[in-house]
């Protein structure tokens, strides 16, 4: 709101020198439009930077907690701890103070909302994330309900939410979401919404889901579960070649303890 009126008042400024010189109204109107369109211009790169530092900042927690947790699963190895169940809590202490670290430097962003009206809303899809990942529910909940929601992982962690609540919007914001994704997000979001769809028994809304997806896609997990609802081999279906991507949304537990696919943004 505020970069819109700091723009008029550039193009108002701008529009009545133009005017009091008697450049005429041709020059008058072309002078308003520049101070305008120029501060939108420098208004937009400022903010684009002040995000970003904000952004590299989360970043950089995020990144140096996934070191923390290398390092410690490196002295695991040589000094193996006592059970595996404060081996877990030790890497989940690590992940969760980071996680809380990075949602309080969220609260850095609330002095640019004034600026762009579409930024609280972006935001709120990172702590939506980052809730979920702390398993606060009710709170994730309370973001995502007003998200900007554009990547694979926050949609999915979004339909896991309906899902677990039983929310009758559950199968439109699938359909609504599923139309924009391309490649893997497409295979991603297809094989989750499938995979819900068989938990609720409905098989065939399930194969449709696949069969849309493989339009976009031809990801290996994708055609192998899309392959096994055609052959009437629904027990078989697995999302487990997602590897974290799946798992992070805690709809299943891994068997075995999953392998990293891909290095990336945690929200």
């Amino acid at each position: 709101m505020l970069t819109l009126l700091v723009a008029l008042l550039s193009g108002g400024a701008l529009w009545y020198w133009a005017h009091c010189e008697n450049w005429g109204l041709a020059w008058e109107i072309c002078c308003a439009l520049a101070g305008f369109f120029l501060a939108q211009l420098a208004a937009g790169l400022i903010m684009r930077g002040a995000v970003k530092r904000r952004q590299d900042k989360i970043q950089s927690i995020m990144m140096a907690a996934q070191q923390k947790i290398n390092k410690q699963l490196n002295l695991f190895q040589l000094r193996p701890p006592s059970g595996m169940k404060a081996a877990q809590q030790t890497l989940e202490k690590i992940q969760h103070d980071a996680v809380r670290a990075a949602l309080a430097e969220t609260e850095g962003f609330k002095p640019l909302y004034k600026w762009n009206l579409m930024l609280k809303r972006q935001i709120a899809a990172m702590q939506g994330q980052l809730y979920f990942q702390l398993k606060e529910f009710k709170k994730a909940d309370e973001y995502l309900e007003y998200a900007i929601l554009q990547d694979p992982q926050s949609i999915a962690i979004r339909l896991t939410r309906l899902y677990r609540n039983e929310d009758p919007r559950f199968d439109k914001f699938y359909q609504a979401k599923s139309r924009r994704a391309k490649g893997e997000a497409a295979a991603f979001l297809a094989s989750v919404y499938a995979w819900i769809k068989l938990k609720q028994g409905d098989e065939k809304a399930a194969l449709a889901a696949l069969v849309e997806a493989k339009k976009e896609s031809d990801h290996p997990v994708l055609l192998d579960n899309y392959t096994k609802l055609a052959n009437g081999k629904a027990k078989q279906f697995s999302n487990a070649g997602f590897g974290d991507m799946w798992y992070a949304l805690y709809l299943e537990e891994p068997k075995v303890k999953p392998q990293r696919q891909r290095q990336g943004r945690m929200y």
